[in-house]
């Protein structure tokens, strides 16, 4: 075999060792959810055009709460999900990657690429600030439809400890949390998985009260004029003693 072929079967073999451990780890990376050189502005929301989102009161839930170990729950479109020790919450760290330019368009050195360039980087913010005001909406409009406890958006000096995280293969994090944008949220059993059981069982009634509560949910946040633009929406609803909570609040 040549050279050039040993060469082909060398990058072959990176590409695919790259994509299995994206895979393994189900993409995830703590450079894509901390303010690093490339995402300091998108944890600045003045900086891109957002009003501020003013820190909600005290609450007695938060402390202890960031004192647990959060482990790997899953991913969304747009946040990675780690839930506590104690299964009482899940803490939510924005993928802020998504709303950076890939590496190739930043290298990219034609002028004739810049007007595309543009495009891509207006295109990103939109989806940034739309994203940002979202989570905006759901804590001032939605916070018990949706189980908010924390929404820290903004670099703070007030929150004493590190925020530990543990990822999908077992590797743990140590975060400054006055450094990192997370979501704390009531962690609440899924409606649907409950809705389906419920009528194996025979279980009408039960399956019928679930059902009164999601549209309940839904009569209370149109009332609100707020739309939920999620073609999948389904899955992203809870259900706990009676009643319906919206889980993802980035749509």
């Amino acid at each position: 075999m040549t050279r050039i072929g040993y060469l082909f079967l060398l990058i072959v073999f990176c590409v695919l060792a790259g994509k299995g451990w994206h895979a393994v780890k189900d993409g995830f990376n703590i450079n894509r959810v901390i303010p690093l050189a490339v995402q300091k502005s998108a944890f600045n929301p003045q900086e891109n055009g957002l009003e501020a989102i003013a820190l909600p009161d005290a609450d007695e839930r938060v402390v202890p709460a960031l004192q647990q170990t959060y482990s790997y729950l899953g991913r969304g479109h747009q946040c990675y999900a780690f839930g506590s020790t104690d299964g009482r919450y899940v803490l939510k760290l924005p993928r802020y990657d998504r709303y950076e330019l890939s590496f190739f368009l930043r290298s990219f050195p034609f002028p004739f690429f810049s007007e595309y360039k543009e495009k891509i980087r207006t295109d990103l913010r939109f989806r940034f600030q739309f994203i940002h005001n979202s989570f905006a909406i759901a804590f001032n409009e939605l916070k018990g439809d949706t189980g908010l406890v924390y929404l820290h958006l903004c670099p703070t000096e007030d929150l004493s400890g590190t925020l530990k995280i543990i990822d999908r293969i077992g590797n743990t994090y140590s975060l400054d949390p006055n450094k990192t944008p997370f979501i704390l949220q009531e962690k609440k059993p899924i409606m649907m998985a409950i809705f389906v059981e419920r009528l194996e069982q025979g279980d009408r009634k039960g399956a019928e009260e679930i059902l009164d509560s999601f549209l309940e949910l839904l009569a209370r946040r149109s009332k609100k004029e707020i739309y939920n633009k999620d073609p999948s929406f389904l899955r992203n609803f809870g259900y706990e003693e009676g009643k319906g909570y919206q889980i993802d609040i980035g749509s």
